[in-house]
């Protein structure tokens, strides 16, 4: 049966970007980290299986017949020396060997008590003989020395944090983003994603990072302080990642954490999905690593860092804690969160419904002020412009309306957003003894709604424009464009012609009478020709 975490209930302000970036960063790192690890593994596994089949035939050489089970012949060594030699993968090379040595009568303590033994030998002991033993040590060393070169070149050892070598300082962040392999990866991004994101969004971005790379230092450092002449590389996410569960369960306590599981009853398939609150799932996953650690003490080591989860969420409980026993969140993260959230315009700015109250209360210029400021430092939020000038035309004060209303229209043009732009002018054109817009915005959107082919629409827009007697340029182009639109495409060319006897009453430059007068001469043809 599996059970896995995929997300919780809650939502977020903002985009967790942070968290997002860490989970790119673990698997972009793993990409050009995992393929390395596989060559190191079969570079060290093609030395290994010759290292270990010298190996045996020294034990053979060195030990008395009478101790060795059945005293086997010459030709049965290289037979078993050969299955070692030539296994094709790790599995096989296992196989080879445990048979070898049952064949032998030879136990896995006393063959490794051996290699123990010859690793601190060296030539000047096989000096005395000589012969066949000699170059039997002398290879096996050149392979030590080949595993050796091997194991330290590779990116676990480069990178890694070994208990032994804690001086190498960099490891203790570097070790953050590798991992063994993709399951373990997948593993803990899921984690990750699952408790990071919220966290960014409570804490804030950088807070959130400082806290999860001290995390995942500290649970390394416990990890290794465990055994500090360990030569084994800790690699892995995951004592940051339960730093950031156990600050979970302290600050997103009720939150429900969504779970999907999958089982097999009998032949059929089950899966499906279930929340479960974090103070219940989050203490129970720590309660099984504790159980696991103490299992592993009597076991063996089990490739699993239980220490460094285990530490990683004990240091997020605690911090978590100080930091809502402290009120360090409340005086300093949320309003730096605040601040973000304002910028992003996600969180409308307190001083926003202060100015609000200001204008309800009839201070009509301490509110145009507040808004002003408000407007100066966010000049191109064109929410804020729209929301300022829809007050400012519920209370009538139509000319400061109408100025933020044209910079809104201008700034959405610019941005190309021309579909907010259409709904802003429309609205304009639909408004009776307002305060007209900016006259060559309302052309270009009035020529924008037309290539969309909402020809209803452009010509509400450009009615409007003709309505509020513009420049006599501007009248004259919006007049000729409509006349197009309407014979054009509304089948209106009558109306088109009775717009442009109408243009000839107002005073134009010769060009533009010169333009409407052909534009008349050539929907006359038309209709004349229709008629026909």
């Amino acid at each position: 049966m599996f059970i896995i975490p995929i997300g919780t209930k809650s939502t977020m302000a903002l985009k967790p970007k942070l968290t997002i970036a860490l989970i790119a960063a673990n698997i972009l790192v793993s990409i050009i980290t995992i393929p390395l690890m596989l060559q190191t593994e079969s570079d060290l596994f093609k030395v290994q299986r010759v290292r270990l089949a010298r190996q045996i035939e020294l034990y053979v050489k060195e030990k008395p017949a009478a101790t060795i089970l059945g005293a086997p012949s010459q030709s049965a060594v290289n037979g078993a020396v050969g299955q070692i030699e030539e296994a094709k993968d790790f599995r096989s090379f296992q196989m080879a060997l445990y048979t070898t040595l049952c064949a032998l009568g030879i136990s896995p303590q006393e063959y490794q008590s051996y290699e123990k033994t010859l690793r601190v030998r060296n030539e000047s002991f096989y000096r005395a003989t000589g012969g066949e033993a000699e170059e039997l040590f002398g290879e096996w060393k050149r392979l030590v020395a080949k595993e050796a070169k091997i194991t330290d070149g590779s990116v676990l050892n480069r990178f890694g944090l070994i208990a032994s070598r804690m001086d190498r300082l960099h490891t203790f962040f570097t070790h953050m983003f590798l991992h063994a392999g993709i399951w373990h990866l997948l593993g803990n991004m899921l984690f990750l994603w699952v408790v990071g994101g919220l966290l960014e969004d409570t804490w804030g971005r950088l807070p959130f990072f400082i806290f999860y790379v001290m995390g995942g230092i500290i649970a390394g450092l416990a990890h290794s302080l465990q055994d500090t002449s360990s030569t084994m590389p800790l690699v892995g996410a995951s004592g940051a990642i339960a730093a950031a569960m156990g600050a979970f369960t302290v600050r997103h306590f009720f939150t429900k954490i969504k779970l999907w599981y999958f089982f097999m009853f009998f032949i059929r398939p089950y899966w499906g999905t279930f929340y479960v609150p974090a103070f219940v799932f989050l203490p129970l996953w720590f309660i099984e690593q504790v159980g696991f650690h103490y299992i592993s003490t009597y076991v063996g080591a089990t490739g699993v860092a239980y220490m460094a989860h285990i530490a990683g969420f004990a240091t997020g409980l605690f911090v978590a804690l100080a930091i809502k026993a402290t009120g360090f969140e409340t005086r300093f993260l949320a309003p730096r969160v605040e601040k973000t959230q304002v910028e992003a315009g996600v969180l409308r700015d307190p001083r926003f419904n202060r100015a609000c109250e200001e204008l309800d209360a009839g201070r009509v210029d301490s509110a145009r002020s507040a808004f002003e400021a408000l407007i100066a430092e966010r000049p191109d939020d064109v929410e804020l412009i729209q929301d300022v000038a829809m007050l400012y035309r519920e209370k009538g004060l139509a000319a400061e309306q109408a100025a933020l209303a044209d910079r809104a229209l201008k700034l959405l043009i610019i941005k190309g957003k021309l579909e907010e732009a259409s709904r802003l002018a429309l609205e304009a054109a639909g408004v009776r003894n307002g305060t007209p817009l900016n006259c060559q915005s309302m052309m270009r959107v009035a020529k924008w709604l037309g290539e969309q082919g909402r020809h209803g629409e452009a010509h509400d827009v450009y009615r409007s424009i003709i309505a509020d007697n513009p420049p006599a340029a501007i009248s004259a182009k919006a007049r000729i464009a409509l006349a197009r639109l309407l014979s054009e495409k509304m089948n209106g060319a009558v109306q088109a012609l009775r717009l442009l006897e109408e243009a000839h009453r107002v005073q134009l430059d010769p060009e533009w009478e010169s333009a409407i007068s052909a534009l008349e001469t050539e929907i006359k043809g038309k209709l004349f020709s229709h008629q026909n």
